[in-house]
């Protein structure tokens, strides 16, 4: 029959419903019965209806994961879109449809997308009947009563489920019997036929006892709500009805919805629902009719606004991937401080776009006063979520954890994205819940381990005293401490690709993780020429920053203002260093933190007041110019992964001073300067002071600086990075295609 002539007759059927059962009870009644008495038992039956939903797209992605890669949003949209087009078109139009967007986004045959929708479906019918059969049994037992109806209920739940499953089992040997010959068209038994081959052989590579028992404990779950989310409707309307009562007339009421009937299901649900809360829970035909028309309204309003929801998230065809993946979108953990990550991050997204890439850069906070501001406008950072106000206490802790917990609700916004690349934590959680909730490959990038559960040496003598934020954040890991650990390893673990800053720390970061990683160490801006600059530029004259003048020649020291750099250190060696050259500077760029007192009032108890140059916040080109024109470089930080200023510093020509461990280790080679013994202040002032005493061994040791550092130029670091995307975007696609043709 063609669907215009059954969406007719169904129509009319349905008004024909709708005419008998106005016959029962008259609309004023309805409406005087269908009023809410308590809005909140409303809002609480939308939030579990939106619960059951997810856990059935749940259950369908399992179903749907040997296939091809759907994520969870898709599939939740698919499922909703699906749900409003049988809703309003009720002859199973949504279910095709489900069939066709898989073979359009995911080239699913359609046999194998049928099986997976028939299983699905049957699993909810199946729930029914064998909540309407072992109700039977008890009643039938004599050890409660039965309802009018229930023996009735159960056995159309079990005709149906066997409709279904007969239908598709035993689908071409019914074609070739005499009697459907006889009565049905050849076309359509051949095409009955060749569906239910093409569902058995899907059905093969999906059916496994672990696979039956989690499809059984999802939708038993999602049942056990939605009866209990029924039993809500008494609640709303202020009618007295036993909760237990209640949750077991929903599986008879559920078989309303596995008829043919008109559009919205109008007519047969009022029918229907009349019949269960009259028949089966006592209640006066105008109180049921009352509570079924609320019930009706609450569940059209629901399956209208997440179809349309469904619609909009869908998607469209997959995109060919001819020339390789375009769309990146690059997660980080904030941008409120002109650190080392903000900056290779910052490198990345810049380089990827030169190079052709599509790139977005998320993150769940950003300053950008306070972070890079001559580089961040270029990069056009977008955060996960709204931000909150300046004024609110603990801003980016809140926006951290919030960005990490609501992940899954705004995880639609990168369903068109090729490649997701999740910079440290909690970046790499958040890439994690994307790339299962969307069909989306992810590659990480750790600076380090995360410090928060796995602090280092220094981080526990000194805390996160100088950033109010961070200390929340340690306060709330050390309360979820289980929970954090788990969640930093498995979203490491499962990307599709590590990569780590350099080899010191890669090598921390394989052991903590149990896992192999790729060496992408942080990269710095190599002249082809002209540095060092000459001895003069160096080591006489001066220059004036921010209001300070400058003598040459200067140590330089550029780094957050935090215990954990040790800053102290430094201060200790210069004034060792200033027994011989007495006019010597440290100066210290960067906004000031609250330990930044600490260090002056140090400075001050040593008589070092005039030496130590705190400059405050400089421009881009400013630093630049300091580390043109520094003599000597110091990096005091004891436990540091890499250390950027090192090489930065090198990429002027300007030697380094430095500690014998940690990721200075890597990037200061021999004759590129000093490695200090490690905490060892004398041997560090002694390195400073020996690249001030001869500044003809200065010049030499910054000239083989300047060609050590092209080992990390930034170009070096995209190579890598864009080798990974197109490598996991490939592997990607050949996996879903290898599961469409399995």
């Amino acid at each position: 029959m063609k669907p215009w002539i059954r969406g007719l007759l169904q129509t009319a059927f349905a008004i024909a419903l709708l005419y008998l059962w106005l016959r029962t009870v008259s609309l004023g009644e309805v409406l005087s019965h269908a009023r809410v008495q308590s809005w909140a038992a409303v809002v609480l039956m939308l939030v579990l209806f939106l619960v059951t939903s997810l856990i059935r797209a749940r259950r369908w992605l399992v179903l749907l994961r040997p296939l091809a890669p759907v994520g969870m949003v898709r599939a939740f949209a698919m499922n909703a879109a699906a749900s409003l087009l049988n809703y309003v078109l009720p002859i199973r139009s949504g279910d095709a449809m489900r069939g066709w967007w898989l073979w359009r986004r995911h080239r699913v045959p359609p046999g194998s997308a049928l099986a997976t929708i028939v299983i699905d479906k049957a699993c909810d019918l199946a729930g029914v009947a064998l909540v309407l059969g072992g109700l039977a049994v008890v009643a039938a037992t004599g050890v409660a009563s039965a309802p009018r109806g229930l023996f009735g209920a159960a056995a159309l739940a079990i005709l149906l489920l066997a409709a279904v499953l007969g239908t598709a089992l035993l689908g071409p040997r019914l074609a070739r019997s005499p009697l459907v010959k006889r009565f049905l068209p050849e076309r359509l038994a051949a095409g009955l036929a060749g569906q239910a081959f093409a569902f058995r052989a899907g059905a093969k590579g999906l059916w496994t006892p672990g696979l039956a028992a989690r499809l059984a404990a999802l939708t038993a779950v999602a049942l056990a709500i939605d009866a209990f989310n029924f039993s809500l409707l008494f609640w709303a309307l202020g009618i007295p009805v036993p909760t237990l009562k209640a949750m077991a007339a929903y599986p008879a009421l559920l078989l309303a919805f596995a008829v043919p009937a008109g559009p919205g299901y109008v007519g047969s649900l009022e029918v229907a629902g009349s019949l269960v809360l009259g028949g089966g829970l006592g209640l006066s035909s105008a109180v049921a009719a009352g509570a079924i028309v609320l019930y009706h309204a609450i569940t059209a309003g629901y399956s209208l606004a997440l179809g349309f929801i469904g619609f909009l998230l869908v998607g469209g065809r997959r995109r060919a991937r001819g020339t390789g993946p375009r769309r990146v979108a690059v997660f980080h953990c904030g941008f409120t401080y002109s650190g080392g990550g903000e900056r290779i991050v910052i490198e990345e997204v810049l380089g990827l776009r030169r190079r052709g890439f599509e790139v977005e850069c998320y993150a769940p906070t950003v300053d950008a006063s306070r972070c890079y501001p001559d580089l961040i406008d270029e990069v056009r950072v977008r955060t996960f979520l709204p931000q909150l106000p300046r004024w609110f206490p603990f801003r980016e802790a809140v926006q951290m954890a919030a960005a990490s917990l609501l992940m899954p609700l705004y995880a639609w916004r990168f369903r068109g994205v090729d490649v997701i690349v999740g910079c440290n934590q909690p970046s790499a959680w958040i890439a994690w819940w994307a790339a299962r909730l969307i069909d989306v490959p992810y590659v990480l990038y750790l600076n380090q381990p995360n410090r928060l559960v796995y602090p280092r040496s220094i981080d526990r003598e000194t805390g996160w005293v100088a950033n109010a934020d961070y200390r929340l954040l340690a306060a709330i890991v050390l309360r979820a401490t289980k929970f954090v650990a788990w969640a930093d390893r498995r979203s490491v673990q499962e990307a599709d690709q590590l990569l780590v800053n350099g080899d010191y720390i890669g090598d921390i970061i394989r052991r903590i993780y149990r896992r192999e990683a790729i060496d992408c160490p942080a990269g710095c801006h190599v002249a082809q020429s002209g540095f060092p600059k000459p001895t003069n530029a160096r080591f006489a004259g001066g220059l004036t920053i921010n209001g300070y003048p400058i003598r040459r020649p200067y140590v330089l020291l550029t780094n957050r203002h935090y215990p954990q750099k040790r800053f102290d250190l430094a201060i200790r060696a210069l004034q060792e260093v200033r027994k011989r050259h007495p006019k010597v500077q440290l100066v210290i760029p960067g906004p000031a933190t609250s330990h930044t007192p600490v260090l002056k009032a140090l400075a001050a108890e040593l008589g070092l007041s005039d030496a130590i140059l705190f400059l405050g916040p400089i421009a881009e080109d400013e630093l630049q110019q300091l580390y043109e024109g520094a003599a000597v470089y110091v990096y005091p930080a004891p436990e540091e992964d890499f250390g950027m200023g090192v090489i930065e510093s090198m990429a002027k020509g300007v030697p380094v001073v430095a500690w014998n461990q940690a990721g200075p280790t890597v990037t200061v080679a021999p004759g590129t300067g000093h490695l200090a013994e490690p905490l060892e202040v004398g041997d560090y002032a002694a390195g400073i002071t020996s690249l001030l005493d001869d500044p003809k061994a200065n010049q030499a040791t910054g000239e083989r600086a300047f060609e050590w550092a092209r080992r990390f130029d930034w170009e070096r670091h995209i190579d890598i990075l864009e080798r990974c995307i197109v490598q996991i975007a490939r592997s990607h696609e050949q996996l879903a295609a290898e599961a469409r043709t399995a």
